[in-house]
């Protein structure tokens, strides 16, 4: 427990210096948001439904555009994870009646790729919506169940609101190497020979408002008076 907390300071020390240092020194690029949405999980107990028990889920996000194609996001979700067997129909599960329920903290690092150049001021064939993916390394940290490194992955639609905010719609998928999220590793002890098969799930489903912190031109202005 002691070396996951370190770990989890550590990561979250580096975050912020990725953030602060890029804020600092690419301010045009570089953009704060919010997320909000909702996350639910799959595993030994929902093997199959989306959306099944669902929790709110809310956070922070850091984006720095290397240009309209290409950027690079960090973020910091804090949710909820349950499920329970009572609520299938399978009768093994209503027999075996497990449940759980956990707060996770999800802390992610990942590459976006905009399908067609996301809008840029004073940039000709930019679009103002846009389709993209992503994916990258994560952590993801529940209060009562074990902590995995993950592979978050997803999909969504960019779009300019007007000025410097953008709204982003996403469904990403977090990919762990555990599968004791819900207390069930590998129940049926199928799967010890394959540790990637049979491990469990999170995803969230939200929306993001994200605010470039200076002008496009904001920068070269600063420089300027700099060199003066």
């Amino acid at each position: 427990m002691k070396n996951k907390l370190v770990f989890m300071r550590r990561l979250i020390f580096g975050i912020l210096f990725f953030v602060v240092c890029n804020s600092a020194f690419s301010q045009t690029k570089a953009e704060l948001g919010f997320y909000g949405g909702a996350a639910y999980y799959m595993g030994d107990i929902n093997h199959t439904y989306h959306f099944y028990s669902s929790s709110v889920a809310i956070g922070g996000i850091y984006r720095y555009n290397f240009n309209p194609r290409y950027s690079l996001r960090a973020s910091m979700l804090f949710s909820g994870l349950k499920g329970e067997d009572k609520d299938f129909k399978n009768q093994y599960q209503r027999n075996r009646g497990a449940s759980f329920d956990t707060d996770v903290v999800d802390l992610s690092l990942q590459a976006e790729f905009n399908f067609q150049p996301f809008w840029s001021p004073g940039k000709s064939r930019t679009k103002k919506l846009v389709p993209y993916v992503t994916a990258g390394i994560g952590y993801i940290a529940p209060s009562s169940t074990e902590s995995s490194f993950t592979i978050p992955m997803g999909a969504g639609f960019k779009y300019n609101l007007g000025g410097r905010w953008t709204a982003a719609l996403e469904w990403s998928f977090r990919k762990t190497f555990t599968d004791n999220l819900d207390h069930l590793d590998d129940p049926h002890s199928l799967n010890k020979s394959n540790l990637m098969h049979n491990n469990d799930w999170a995803s969230f489903f939200g929306i993001m408002f994200s605010y470039k912190l200076f002008p496009d031109n904001e920068e070269c202005h600063s420089y300027g008076r700099f060199v003066k």
